[in-house]
């Protein structure tokens, strides 16, 4: 395979071309294209390819073959012919422009304010990422590298292509050192930034339209920021005001002031749970104090009220003296919890055992305290019963 010249590399306007076809490939159910030039930006450095079409046949993919450097384009059905019209999506190239570049200017903007390299960058379908070697980036010091990046674009700065021999390049100045060799493609944006780059970029900063930091995480000693760039602010700015909208008619505030408002709601609701999980353990002791026994077994099968709920009733149950609590709870699957009083010499982890030797199931526990799920029976009252009789044929409950 030979190589493809890159047309987007000194055009990344040009969104028609014609190219003669070099080979055809076969791709399992699809078919892989190669020209002699192409318009089409193959996934690279972060960068995700063009779309468009060829001949008009959609294209699905588009790669760099890593042994020839050869652009795969990889299309869902045969393209005849020994010549092809590319079309170029522009609203995705323009995209991608506005983004690659932004990203550009974002990243310097943390070199110069606090010397923060970019350690990798990942340009998403909804938002892109740069990460940080840092893992204490406030969200202050965001907003002053944002601020500057967007005083950038504001004073529409031109952004160059230009070809620099790796011989020269360390004269260059580059944000980032590069290990290429040859003729390095460098993307200049005039007084602020140079960096080695093979992606597709606007002819003007002012282009980039703005940069909008929307999120800041931080993982392995490292910051990770979510930022968006031209169209994608406007859309998300459109986004948050209606959701911000609906909040603010929910619950009666300011559009700009619903933060402190939900904060008051969340304070007040974690409150009440509280309150009502204070009232629900009251409600419980009251129920396990009067829990009917029987020849030192408290049984009961309930239907849906959750594996928590039945363990901590048998704790209670259990701490009345000379019993065993065998409870169930059916819903999705069956769920059983036993338990014991501290004087009683029943090994309900023991018991469990036998019983999920019956039912199959999994779970575990203590010689207090058992609990298992997904018992295979018709009922959770099945399960109660043989446990019940296992209980008594090995003779540790009269």
């Amino acid at each position: 395979m030979d190589k493809t010249e890159r047309l987007y590399y000194d055009d990344p306007y040009l969104l028609e071309f014609d190219a003669g076809v070099l080979d055809r490939i076969p791709l399992q159910d699809r078919f892989g294209i190669l020209l002699d030039r192409t318009a089409f930006y193959p996934t690279s450095g972060g960068q995700p390819n063009d779309l468009g079409t060829l001949n008009g046949i959609p294209l699905l993919d588009v790669y760099e073959d890593e042994v020839s450097g050869a652009v795969v384009h990889v299309v869902p059905e045969p393209v005849s012919g020994p010549a092809v019209h590319g079309v170029v999506d522009a609203e995705r190239r323009r995209d991608h422009m506005q983004q690659h570049s932004g990203q550009h200017v974002l990243s310097q903007a943390f070199v110069e304010l606090f010397n923060w390299p970019t350690v990798s960058f990942h340009l998403g379908a909804s938002a892109s990422t740069i990460d940080l070697p840092v893992d204490a980036n406030t969200r202050d010091q965001a907003a002053r590298a944002e601020d500057l990046a967007n005083r950038i674009i504001r004073e529409n700065r031109p952004v160059a292509v230009r070809y620099v021999n790796s011989e020269n390049i360390g004269e260059t100045g580059l944000r980032k050192p590069t290990e290429r060799s040859g003729d390095i493609r460098v993307i200049d944006i005039s007084g602020f930034d140079k960096s080695a780059c093979g992606g597709t970029h606007v002819r003007m900063t002012g282009e980039v339209g703005s940069i909008l930091i929307t999120r800041i995480e931080r993982a392995k000693k490292q910051t990770r920021l979510e930022f968006l760039c031209g169209g994608r602010v406007l859309r998300y700015a459109r986004d948050a005001n209606r959701i911000l909208e609906s909040i603010s008619q929910t619950i009666s505030a300011p559009p700009l002031e619903t933060a402190k408002g939900v904060k008051t709601l969340f304070d007040d609701l974690q409150s009440r749970h509280k309150r009502i999980e204070e009232l629900e353990s009251k409600l419980l002791d009251l129920e396990a104090a009067e829990f009917p026994v029987r020849d030192g077994l408290a049984v009961a099968a309930f239907k849906g009220r959750g594996i928590e709920t039945i363990k901590l009733l048998a704790l209670k149950i259990s701490k009345r003296p000379g019993i065993v609590a065998l409870l169930a709870d059916e819903s999705d699957q069956i769920r059983v919890v036993f338990a014991r009083s501290a004087d009683s010499t029943v090994d309900v982890a023991s018991l469990l055992k036998r019983t999920l030797d019956r039912f199959g199931g999994r779970g575990g526990g203590k010689p207090h305290l058992a609990q298992a799920g997904a018992l295979t029976a018709s009922s959770a009252e099945e399960v109660l019963d043989w446990t019940k009789g296992e209980l008594r044929d090995g003779g540790r409950i009269q």
